[in-house]
């Protein structure tokens, strides 16, 4: 058996080898979980109305300036793109969060309604949630 001090340094060490997030792309209908990620994304199409939900795995220093505006609340920022196959350009909303599974995979209408966020509770200043 494991001694209490050992689990309890396991669940402390867990969280720095990642976290996990959804993993959503409506274009190529796949579904699942990423693990061992350092960030979550949601990038929401503006025009389509719909949501791609995924992981990224960055450098600390790198993935700090997104901390700083999640903590700011600023988590979602509108984006122009331009599409690779006709150049035309669009919108989407790009958010990044920290903590696991934080990119739930909501769909555009209530995203919206959420006041294009992520988070739980809105512009909840100075917390990664």
């Amino acid at each position: 058996m494991f001694s209490p001090t050992i689990l309890l340094i396991l669940n402390l060490a867990l969280p720095a080898f990642g976290i996990s997030c959804y993993k959503s792309d409506p274009l190529f209908n796949t579904q699942g979980v990423q693990h061992h990620m350092s960030f979550c994304t949601a990038i929401y199409d503006v025009a389509n109305k719909h949501g791609t939900f995924n992981g990224g795995d960055r450098d600390p220093v790198r993935t700090e300036k997104f901390k700083m505006d999640s903590n700011l609340g600023k988590d979602c920022r509108v984006q122009k793109a331009q599409n690779d196959v006709d150049g035309e350009w669009f919108e989407t909303y790009t958010c990044h969060c920290f903590t696991p599974m934080c990119n739930f995979p909501f769909s555009f209408e209530e995203f919206k309604a959420r006041g294009f966020t992520l988070a739980p509770h809105p512009s909840k200043a100075f917390s990664i949630w």
